[in-house]
């Protein structure tokens, strides 16, 4: 603090050589390149967004110079005047900006506590269905033939009489069934939760009883043959099952009011003539129409 004084007080009174004894730097430059000076945050920031061959800050600040060596080199070109590249930093900036608004706005929205009073709240619309169940697949591709799908049903019927008959569902499955992991364990599938499979595959395991056998049953990727090994339960996802879910339904929502309060805030003029014709590409060459939202 006391050599940060000093040199602010050197160059007020402009005593360059007392200056110049002193290093009058701030403390958290750890380089300079060209005219650019590299602080810590930089290096961190740096490392955080790019894979560099070490690990080390040393590294790390060897990679940050060459590239900032590249963009002096680019500022001496004059190419930080160019409208293209003068545009794609002010994106860059923009989009930095923006989403540390957005950080530093919705923390709150989404910290442990406030998903857990979220959790609460919502508890009893969380809760889904689900399903214990095994299961026999013929498949079909998207492309298949009257044919193919015809011949995947008789083949289907087939299964399903011979479970009927009595042959054990689970030697069907090992023997038969195109879901290869599933029928290494006798067509074991699990239990199932409402929105985890298709909705046709789970309106109808859903519908059966505790070991009864569904007729086969079509779904966009085949034939199936599905067996209840318990009657279907709804049950309430526990936080940390809910938690991901909750955390991305505040944020979308602590985001939509943020935006609203900000196009009250924050005026906007368009001038869509300028913008030209969607085809064009090129800026209209009439005058421009102002308009205020």
């Amino acid at each position: 603090m006391l050599r940060r004084l000093l040199c602010r007080t050197f160059w007020t009174v402009s005593f360059l050589s007392l200056g110049s004894g002193l290093g009058c730097r701030d403390d958290d430059v750890v380089a300079q390149v060209g005219r650019a000076e590299l602080r810590q945050a930089d290096v961190e920031a740096y490392a955080a967004q790019h894979a560099v061959n070490s690990d080390t800050r040393d590294g790390h600040l060897e990679a940050l110079i060459d590239r900032t060596r590249l963009a002096e080199q680019a500022s001496a070109s004059g190419l930080d005047k160019r409208p293209d590249i003068l545009a794609q930093l002010a994106a860059s900036r923009r989009e930095v900006l923006a989403q540390a608004l957005l950080q530093q706005e919705l923390k709150h929205v989404t910290d442990e506590a406030a998903l857990r009073r979220r959790y609460d709240d919502v508890k009893s619309t969380l809760a889904r269905r689900q399903v214990h169940v095994r299961h026999i697949i013929i498949r079909w591709s998207d492309n298949a033939t009257e044919a193919e799908r015809r011949g995947a049903r008789d083949r289907a019927n087939m299964l399903y009489a011979r479970i009927l008959g009595g042959e054990s569902f689970e030697a069907v499955a090992r023997e038969t069934s195109q879901d290869e992991a599933s029928a290494a364990r006798g067509g074991e599938l699990g239990i199932i939760r409402e929105g985890q499979v298709h909705s046709m595959f789970f309106e109808a395991a859903a519908a059966l009883k505790q070991d009864e056998l569904s007729r086969p049953f079509e779904t966009p990727y085949g034939i199936h043959v599905v067996q209840a090994l318990a009657a279907v339960e709804s049950v309430v996802p526990s936080f940390e099952e809910a938690k991901g879910r909750l955390g991305a339904d505040a944020r979308r929502e602590a985001e939509s009011r943020l935006k609203k309060d900000l196009e009250v805030k924050i005026p906007v003029k368009r001038f869509p003539d300028a913008l030209g014709a969607p085809d064009a590409g090129v800026p209209s060459s009439g005058a421009s129409k102002e308009e205020e939202t």
